[in-house]
């Protein structure tokens, strides 16, 4: 008899437990991405992903990265991907990247996202800071920061303002490869 008195109200939660939506999968997708330079800073349309200064800090080379994400969306995380034995070309010692916030889209044109180092949006809040590394033997994921969700998301990544040694990173960004920002999880 005081089995049941427990167990009677246990049962009537079944119906609740089953109605409670299953795991879902992530939608991921990778940035547009753009490269500024300090030493040309009327350039657009500079190639690659690379991220580089010479000693004192000067000379530095940006990445503007955006991220289109559905409207409605929830949960954005961004983070960089590498799969086992991804090559990441680096000079000097391995430098923190910062991450900086981007308001709003970035100009465009029908080549692509058409920013120079002197026409370009001002960064705001830093959101983030990474090192970007690979391993030969396995994939290598890491988590940057979460924010909630807006349609475009744009930043801007640099080698961090403190660091004055001469250093650069590079790699192929693309599909699996980088960085990316998954959201609806």
């Amino acid at each position: 008899m005081h089995l049941l008195k427990y167990i009677t109200p246990l049962l009537s939660l079944l119906p609740l437990i089953n109605a409670l939506p299953g795991a879902t999968s992530c939608t991921t997708v990778t940035p547009d991405i753009a490269r500024v330079s300090q030493a040309q800073p009327a350039a657009s349309y500079l190639p690659g992903f690379r991220i580089s200064q010479q000693a004192g800090g000067t000379n530095k080379e940006d990445m503007f990265v955006e991220f289109n994400v559905t409207a409605g969306s929830w949960g954005c995380s961004l983070s960089y991907s590498f799969p086992a034995g991804t090559p990441i070309t680096t000079s000097g010692a391995a430098a923190p990247v910062e991450i900086f916030a981007v308001n709003g889209p970035l100009s465009r044109s029908p080549r692509g996202i058409d920013v120079s180092w002197a026409y370009c949006p001002a960064t705001g809040a830093l959101v983030g800071s990474t090192t970007f590394e690979s391993d030969p033997n396995q994939a290598r994921t890491k988590f940057v920061n979460s924010f909630s969700c807006s349609n475009t998301m744009t930043y801007r990544l640099s080698i961090a303002g403190w660091y004055k040694q001469a250093t650069s990173v590079e790699f192929a960004q693309g599909p699996g490869v980088g960085l990316r920002m998954s959201y609806n999880c």
